[in-house]
């Protein structure tokens, strides 16, 4: 995506037409416009997100919803009067020229008392040379399709949303969006599960007949239960998780306050260290604890067996045992052959008036009687031998089995102990110290909540466990029951289909993603490292949130952050999304690839994009973007462009300025 040009009319300070062309040169691609605090530069940031999306934030006290030019509103005042604002915007998205305008009409109620009225958007593109409109209603979707609103932020933002730009709620989805990770997560979603109505397995698993049997009506009432709880458990997660992010970041702030004014920081990085174990421990003593009960469940009851299989067979080892009998065949099998007529070999079976006297099929059948219990026991004897025999086999392992299991539940017990024991050494040794007490009281606070925190979800967990156990159960019996039809069966086959795709997407997509993480924290790190000028490291973890970390002592220690550092590494996080983001757009589809990802390069439209970093930073900045983006577009102030401008001189295409007439009136002098 490349912006040729933005068009303002009556746009906020913007009176009359004014145009500002942006420099598309691959060699010079950079395009700075000059201007001070309140010249308008926001104004014209948020002039592309209102043509783009409808939306422009500015601040509550500047009548932020009122568009119209006050000048304009002024000379034109009287009833019934019409002014009108548009912005258009012309860019090149995928080799195909856009041009989107945004309008919004106002008419004059009673001098001076304008009113909005509904706004229009109208989208066209060139083709061969020809313009052509795009189907009335389909407008917004075709400019989601440039750029969705979700991910506009990363890419026309001002000095706020910069600084909390790696803590943002929704930055997992954006980022898998930029990276072209979205539309096979689409495609996950779009295919569903059985449990998710909306959803393609949803409703084939919904149009499933289950008509007149009642056993398959509770299947799915138990379905449907199972998964309305499990979504609550799930929604429980989602807020205790919120809760654990809130509160560990208090945690983190209170602890960065320890290390600055205690000379206790050794212990604490110890503390910390500790800390990391301790968890590692509980979740292997979680595993091992899930596999000691699972392993005990499934054997111990023929271990618990063993005294009475003993008893057992002292008492039948001299019972006259002999193997005439049918193994598994009863009484009641050979009199239901005889009822039938016919055996099953084919033989006829005709009986004597007198029930002992029949034809030689009849005579054979009753001499096996004799040989079945209860008439002879020595066939469920030989058979109970044979079980006792095949169980002793698995009973040998058992044992060896369940204590080393106990053994290692044992071993991370006392780990976790010890460690427990060392951090609370450590606090005692740091508690109170210079007036520090009301710290350390809100950190066991917070601590506290946080285990309350930890059990909460641990529990949801374990809930959530028993929906899907009890769901999938009741899948199996509504499945079998089900399956007699044509169409059912054809449903089934269908959502079997479905399934097998959604565990190659799931299998791919975790692999691609962990992937495509691991090149991002790359090449933000070594984008960093040209912006930054210390020795700090950046990592992201699976929310794609921006961590840094400093080495002390051989040790990675996470590090507080000013604003001017907070910029640099957001500034890093922005750039190296941009710069994959080209990567894997010039690439295209890679042929071994089982997925295609769908991307394009975008822009970075920044307003005072160097406030709060100092002269260094700003050169380091200055010298890094227009290597990673394929445009770069800055608002920048006189006092930071004497910094940037010998650095970033050679890269830039187009030059302009705000020349601020009034306060109602800024004119773009190019």
């Amino acid at each position: 995506m490349l912006i040729e040009s933005i068009t303002l009319h009556n746009f906020r300070q913007f009176k009359g037409k004014q145009r500002l062309e942006f420099s598309n040169d691959p060699q010079k691609n950079v395009t700075v416009l000059l201007g001070d605090n309140t010249f308008g530069k926001t104004t014209i940031l948020q002039a592309f997100n209102w043509c783009l999306y409808g939306v422009a934030d500015f601040p509550k006290d500047s009548n932020p919803d009122f568009l119209l030019n006050l000048e304009i509103a002024n000379e034109f005042a009287g009833v019934q009067q019409k002014s009108e604002v548009y912005v258009e915007l012309m860019l090149i998205h995928k080799d195909m020229e856009y041009i989107i305008l945004r309008k919004q009409p106002y008419v004059d109620r009673g001098y001076g008392n304008w009113t909005a009225l509904q706004p229009q958007i109208n989208v066209s593109y060139k083709e061969n040379g020809i313009t052509k409109p795009v189907r009335e209603g389909e407008e917004q979707r075709i400019i989601n399709s440039i750029l969705p609103q979700s991910l506009s932020g990363y890419f026309f933002f001002d000095t706020e949303r910069v600084s909390d730009i790696s803590s943002r709620k929704d930055l997992s989805d954006a980022v898998r969006g930029l990276l072209g990770l979205a539309a096979v997560g689409n495609a996950r979603k779009h295919l569903g599960a059985r449990t998710l109505k909306a959803t393609a397995i949803g409703q084939w698993s919904a149009s499933l007949d289950s008509s007149g049997d009642e056993r398959a009506k509770r299947a799915q009432e138990t379905i449907a239960h199972e998964t309305e709880r499990m979504e609550a458990l799930e929604n429980e997660i989602k807020r205790a998780e919120k809760e654990l992010v809130s509160l560990n970041a208090q945690k983190e702030r209170i602890a960065e306050i320890l290390r600055d004014n205690q000379n206790t920081a050794e212990l604490q990085r110890k503390k910390q260290a500790i800390e990391s174990n301790l968890e590692s421990e509980r979740i292997e003593l979680e595993k091992c604890n899930k596999l000691f009960l699972g392993y005990f469940s499934n054997s111990a009851i023929t271990y618990f067996m063993l005294p009475l299989m003993d008893q057992a067979e002292n008492c039948l080892v001299n019972a006259n045992v002999d193997d005439r009998g049918i193994r598994d065949m009863t009484e009641s099998s050979i009199r239901d052959i005889i009822k039938r007529g016919r055996c099953i070999c084919g033989a006829k079976i005709e009986v004597g008036d007198d029930g002992q006297t029949g034809n030689s099929a009849y005579l054979h059948i009753l001499e096996e009687l004799r040989f079945l219990p209860p008439a002879h026991i020595g066939t469920a004897i030989q058979n109970f031998k044979q079980l006792v025999s095949t169980d002793r086999r698995n009973i040998a392992l058992f044992y060896p089995m369940i204590e080393q299991k106990y053994k290692d539940i044992q071993r991370h017990r006392d780990t976790i102990a010890s460690l427990e024991d060392e951090i609370t050494h450590i606090d005692k040794s740091i508690f109170g110290k210079e007036n520090m007490g009301s710290y350390e009281a809100d950190m066991n606070r917070i601590k506290d909540n946080i285990k309350r925190m930890t059990e909460k979800k641990a529990k949801c967990d374990r809930d959530i466990g028993a929906c899907q156990s009890a769901i999938e159960s009741a899948q199996k019996v509504y499945d079998s029951l089900v399956s007699t039809s044509e169409r059912n069966q054809k449903l089934i086959t269908y959502i079997a289909y479905a399934e097998q795709i959604c565990n190659w997407i799931d299998e791919t997509y975790a692999e691609k993603e962990q992937e495509m993480r691991v090149r991002l924290q790359e090449r933000v790190n070594d984008i960093f490292g040209k912006m930054y000028h210390g020795q700090r490291k950046v990592q992201i973890d699976k929310q794609y949130h921006v961590t840094l970390f400093a080495q002390l002592n051989g040790k990675e220690i996470i590090t507080g952050e000013s604003e001017g550092l907070k910029r640099v590494k957001n500034f890093a996080f922005i750039a190296g999304l941009v710069d994959l983001a080209k990567e894997k757009a010039t690439m295209g589809r890679n042929t071994s690839d089982s997925i295609t990802w769908d991307n394009e390069a975008y822009p970075l439209v920044m307003d005072a994009p160097f406030s709060n970093a100092d002269e260094t930073h700003i050169k380091n900045i200055s010298a890094v973007l227009p290597e990673v983006a394929n445009q770069v577009i800055m608002f920048v102030m006189e006092k930071d462009w004497q910094y940037a401008e010998p650095v970033i001189a050679g890269r830039v295409g187009k030059y302009c300025k705000l020349n601020k007439r009034s306060e109602s009136h800024t004119q773009i002098i190019e």
